[in-house]
């Protein structure tokens, strides 16, 4: 039984282009070579990190998503450890409720372009609907306040 699967992993930014992009098809081939399916395949690029990670201050980020039989997750992982090219790696279950809703939130979306109507922006009262919040609205909150912060600093 295969189940569906999301691997994030960061590459080290010192690579060239060409060698992240030999890591991510020497990810996706191990995937393949033990029976599992790519779904889809990015390469996201270089992003600064929150804080270090194995003394890099960014790193190029690659989202894969896969099926695969539950037994292969330890061996990825065991593969993410070991690579000397990943500094930081995340595997996540998708279960079949956020497949159905994912699925469902993408038609609607769909209709709505091809009905001529502009995509809503989610609001506070309607996130019941809706499963992508994007992260970066808390980030960038957050950010503002640290900049609110120190030019009150400044200005004492």
């Amino acid at each position: 039984m295969l189940r569906t699967y999301e691997a994030l992993f960061i590459v080290r930014p010192d690579l060239k282009d060409e060698e992240i992009q030999a890591v991510a098809k020497e990810v996706e081939s191990l995937i393949t070579n033990q029976g599992g399916a790519i779904v889809r395949s990015e390469i996201w690029g270089r992003r600064k990190l929150a804080y270090k990670v194995k003394q890099f201050t960014d790193g190029c980020y690659v989202l894969i998503r896969f099926q695969s039989p539950p037994s292969f997750i330890s061996r990825l992982e065991g593969y993410f450890r070991i690579s000397e090219a990943i500094i930081r790696h995340l595997v996540v279950y998708f279960d079949e409720k956020t497949l159905r809703l994912e699925a469902e939130q993408l038609a609607r979306r769909e209709a709505e372009l091809r009905a001529g109507i502009a995509p809503r922006a989610s609001s506070d009262d309607d996130e019941d609907e809706d499963i992508d919040v994007p992260l970066a609205r808390s980030r960038v909150a957050l950010a503002d306040s640290e900049d609110d912060e120190d030019d009150e600093e400044e200005e004492e």
